[in-house]
């Protein structure tokens, strides 16, 4: 069975610096999120867009002091927070969003969330839904064969962890001990079906993973510390060669499946206590003060400087130009 993580944290017991990059990098994930939500409703944006608001912690938890430039992340369907987290810059996003050449696909793609940065080792994603549990065995294997200590990172939501492939990158991953933790990001619901209805399991997903030898836990993806911690343990494992750790994040998302959608599956009396009283943000922000670790007034400083930040690379990726036709034949090999 499954554990659940548990283990006594106090934000006094890590320097100011350290839980204030916590709390700016969720700050400018939802901003960005906010931002390209108005950008969809000035019709400056086509296509869908998932939102991943009321799940930021999850992301900065797990990334923010724990992964390096040159470990590999594959993210999952609201993936603008794992890559925001990881250091693509929100022009970059936007870019990517607007159709526009500042974006890192410099124009493909336009509206969707398909973009990728090797640089800081975001890998893309492929269109079909899960389809990164088997892609991310790959460089988890690289890394093992190479002999570095990086590790690769798997989002994915609960929906994806009910397809086959989840069970395949298990089995390898457990069987050759890769460097790979994967992050199942459990918002409840795959579209409109809860995950009661899709799941054999009727205590934990991460309960699948016991099956195949791999360490396993279960999160409350919303504590941004104590998501760092529980990554910080896989991470550690990883880089010493023990091997894949799965980690299950329980979190819900405040909007629905997607932009337009109007999320009336859900009993507006339990979205109502997530936002009020389960929102990362304002959980976190309101231990930072209580313990006297921030002011009001540092908390609104770094919000009106993620806003500046905001105002900034959305103007960028507006002012830059569309692709030109040539564009298209760029990266082709075949």
């Amino acid at each position: 069975m499954a554990k659940i993580y548990q283990k006594e944290t106090n934000v006094k017991d890590y320097s100011k610096d350290f839980l204030l990059q916590f709390y700016r990098t969720m700050i400018k994930i939802r901003k960005f999120d906010e931002g390209l939500i108005q950008l969809i409703q000035d019709g400056k944006v086509s296509g869908f867009y998932h939102s991943g608001i009321g799940s930021e912690g999850l992301s900065a938890g797990s990334i923010t002091h724990n992964l390096r430039e040159d470990d590999y992340i594959y993210y999952n369907h609201r993936g603008c927070n794992q890559k925001i987290a990881k250091g693509v810059p929100l022009s970059k996003l936007y870019g990517d969003f607007m159709g526009t050449i500042e974006g890192t696909t410099k124009g493909l793609g336009a509206g969707i969330v398909h973009s990728a940065d090797p640089s800081r080792g975001v890998m893309g994603q492929a269109g079909t839904i899960g389809s990164q549990l088997g892609i991310c065995v790959g460089t988890a294997f690289s890394s093992k064969f190479k002999g570095t200590d990086q590790v690769t990172v798997v989002y994915f939501g609960d929906g994806a962890a009910s397809r086959e492939p989840l069970h395949g990158s298990l089995n390898w991953a457990g069987l050759y001990k890769l460097p790979v933790i994967y992050i199942c990001e459990n918002n409840e619901y795959a579209i409109s079906s809860h995950v009661s209805e899709t799941h054999s399991v009727k205590e934990h997903i991460a309960d699948w993973a016991e099956g195949y030898g791999i360490p396993n836990y279960v999160v409350d993806g919303n504590d941004v510390v104590l998501m760092h911690e529980a990554m910080k343990e896989a991470v550690e494992r990883a880089r010493k060669g023990e091997g894949p750790t799965f980690i299950e994040a329980k979190t819900f998302r405040h909007r629905g499946h997607f932009e337009g959608d109007p999320y009336d599956y859900v009993d507006a009396n339990v979205l109502k206590e997530w936002k009020e009283k389960r929102d990362p943000i304002k959980n976190f922000q309101a231990s930072l003060l209580e313990a006297g670790i921030s002011t009001e007034d540092e908390i609104a400083s770094i919000q009106e400087q993620v806003d500046v930040e905001i105002e900034k690379a959305i103007k960028k990726a507006e002012d830059a130009p569309m692709p030109s036709p040539e564009r298209i034949f760029e990266g082709l090999f075949a």
